[in-house]
């Protein structure tokens, strides 16, 4: 027989932690760290880890402009039984603010789309294209250049460049 004695009791800074948790619903990492008096790189490793074991549930902080904002958490035992959620984005919704990241190959749809619907107003170029969409004139410019190699889209002009749609 062995001596080891097996334990299922929960580390010292994790049991702080959930305490923490549980006396702030919906915290950052951060505000748990405070309140567990465990230092942040900690707190982030234990809760990355009880979000992956189910036991708390990490809410995605999003932006603020340009600014990343921090997770938050909470326990799952400690949450409403009904909760309304917010509709998740797809792939195939369009953007809700221009400075919102698109997925690759998302600007392609978009610049597509203008050319379409102006067609009649002859070729344009990427900076015209770029302020339409409010998007970088730069990755409208790369874009344009890889649906003209695709044959979706066809340079007209060379100086200064102008694409419209591929007949």
């Amino acid at each position: 027989m062995s001596n080891i004695k097996q334990t299922t009791e929960k580390p010292a800074s994790e049991q702080a932690i959930l305490k923490a948790l549980a006396a702030n619903p919906e915290a950052t990492a951060a505000e748990v760290a405070d309140a567990a008096g465990v230092g942040r790189s900690t707190a982030s490793k234990v809760l990355a880890r009880l979000a992956s074991t189910g036991e708390a549930r990490r809410t995605e902080g999003g932006r603020d402009g340009a600014r990343r904002l921090p997770d938050r958490f909470s326990l799952v035992s400690a949450e409403p039984a009904v909760k309304t959620a917010k509709p998740k984005a797809t792939a195939n919704t369009k953007p809700k603010a221009p400075g919102e990241h698109l997925k690759p190959g998302q600007l392609d749809g978009l610049v597509l789309a203008f050319l379409k619907k102006n067609a009649d107003s002859g070729p344009h170029g990427p900076t015209t294209v770029a302020r339409s969409l409010e998007r970088s004139s730069g990755a409208v410019g790369n874009c344009l250049v890889r649906l003209t190699k695709a044959k979706q889209v066809r340079q007209d002009s060379d100086k200064p460049r102008r694409y419209s749609l591929a007949a």
